[in-house]
């Protein structure tokens, strides 16, 4: 910090009355401006809240944020007689009442912290441009143990309009009773915002989460009420895949067949349960050896059609599903994936704009998939298939069998590059819960195919120099 003192509001009757708090740079932001004006406003027309609270606006320098929310604790304490401190981001935006709302579903003793709906932005993946894919993220927290690993977990199924208890709430627009601050000091010294080592992630914790730790420590709880709504200004990387979520895809018309190696029983209850939710219609069909009863059962038990085949390989399997189907459309994929809402929508648009024969659909994790260059999961056209085939094979050949796993993405998707029938539905999502991504556990069937992956990528290479003017 390089104020020597605090800028201040004249303190008043503490009973009712709020200290507005804000960790400040250079520049605010205009929407935050505009808000605050409209709050005191507001607030000189009833209650007289922060009028009687006064303020404690914080520069934060090279000290940096713990430090500056540190000394804000520190001013309400010393320097002001104010019920409760009202914590308000300078990039934040909200409506005239946030403070009324906030003081209403407060109480002292039963609810001293309760902060408002807010929501900050997480980087998801690299978008294979520099950037990152970014979604809002609600800052509401649930603590989340497993095995040895603990930290704090995005609650994203908030119920709306509810005041809601959480472990943990950002400081965005948030509002603390006096005793919570004394409760902490007596526990934990002047030290509210230090962050806190979390040691079994090997990460450091939030300032303000950090904060809302100490105070369950001391028996605190914490609520969030998700009524009272806030903006918040981030910046983020735009590109076609937003674009596209604002254009509404015509509805998908062609039946579709999912084809699907049947080989994880564990899969199938959120593969099919997401996959009826998303159109209908498709029509999964597991391919399984005759010996998988296990996984045959499964399948058909969540409602899809078994088709039993001598089949090993991810290759053999699809093929073998290929051949036993009859809908216009097919669309290949693995059993660990979830289906998004109006991914077929997506899919089909660009497959019937385009004339496309092989159209890629957004697996939220592979970055060449993310920047549109290639496609895991893909709609592929049974007349192509039929005149040229999905391969190098020729005609009536889907996948090439002489690959373990691996690359047989590649060869469908590189031979229908080469033939000018490839299209990226990059707003398709169908999101692959693969190891590799963070998404899921690896399994021996990963490995397997790990396994044999040098050998499969060395067959591609043959294959595409073979191919190369096809």
């Amino acid at each position: 910090m390089t104020d020597p003192a605090p800028e201040t509001g004249e303190p008043g009757d503490g009973c009712g009355a709020v200290t507005l708090a804000y960790v400040h740079e250079n520049e605010v932001t205009a929407s935050w401006h505009h808000s605050l004006i409209e709050l005191i406003g507001y607030d000189l027309a009833g209650e007289g809240r922060l009028m009687r609270g006064g303020w404690a606006a914080i520069r934060c320098g090279t000290d940096g944020l713990q430090e500056a929310r540190n000394k804000a604790a520190k001013v309400f304490l010393e320097e002001r007689s104010a019920e409760w401190l009202f914590w308000l981001d300078t990039d934040a935006g909200f409506a005239p009442d946030i403070l009324e709302r906030l003081v209403e579903a407060a109480d002292p003793v039963e609810r001293p912290i309760v902060g408002a709906l807010a929501f900050s932005h997480r980087e998801d993946q690299p978008d294979g441009m520099g950037g990152w894919r970014c979604r809002p993220t609600p800052t509401i927290f649930d603590w989340h143990k497993v095995g040895e690993q603990m930290g704090f977990l995005v609650r994203w199924g908030y119920p709306p309009d509810t005041l809601v208890r959480c472990a943990g709430t950002g400081s965005h627009a948030i509002l603390i009773h006096r005793s919570v601050f004394e409760r902490v000091a007596a526990q934990y010294g002047e030290h509210w915002y230090d962050r806190i080592d979390n040691t079994s992630m090997h990460s450091r914790v939030s300032e303000d989460l950090s904060f809302c730790m100490r105070a369950n420590t001391v028996g605190v709880p914490v609520y969030v009420h998700t009524g009272v709504r806030t903006t918040h200004q981030k910046t983020i990387w735009l590109g076609e895949e937003d674009y596209g979520t604002t254009v509404d895809a015509p509805p998908a018309t062609v039946p579709t067949a999912v084809l699907v190696p049947g080989i994880r029983a564990a899969n199938v209850e959120r593969f099919m349960q997401t996959l009826r939710a998303s159109s209908g219609l498709v029509t999964a069909y597991a391919v399984c050896r005759p010996d998988e009863v296990e996984q045959q059962q499964a399948w058909k038990a969540a409602g899809a059609v078994v088709v039993e085949a001598d089949a090993d390989t991810f290759a053999q399997r699809i093929n073998a599903g290929f051949a036993a189907t009859t809908e216009p459309l097919m669309f290949v994929t693995g059993d660990d994936v979830r289906f998004r809402k109006g991914w077929l929508d997506q899919a089909q648009a660009v497959a019937e704009g385009g004339g496309f024969d092989v159209v890629g659909t957004n697996d939220l994790g592979n970055p060449r998939v993310i920047a549109g260059e290639h496609a895991t999961h893909f709609l592929v056209r049974r007349s192509y298939v039929d005149e040229q085939g999905g391969s190098w094979d020729g005609p009536g050949v889907l996948c090439h069998e002489g690959y373990r796993h691996w690359y047989v993405d590649d060869e469908i998707v590189t031979a229908a590059k080469q033939r000018g029938v490839w299209a990226m539905a990059i707003d398709s999502h169908v999101e692959h819960l693969h190891p590799q991504w963070g998404k899921g556990e690896p399994d021996e069937i990963y490995r397997l195919g790990v396994s044999f992956a040098e050998r499969d990528r060395a067959l591609f290479e043959q294959r595409l120099e073979a191919n190369c003017d096809a």
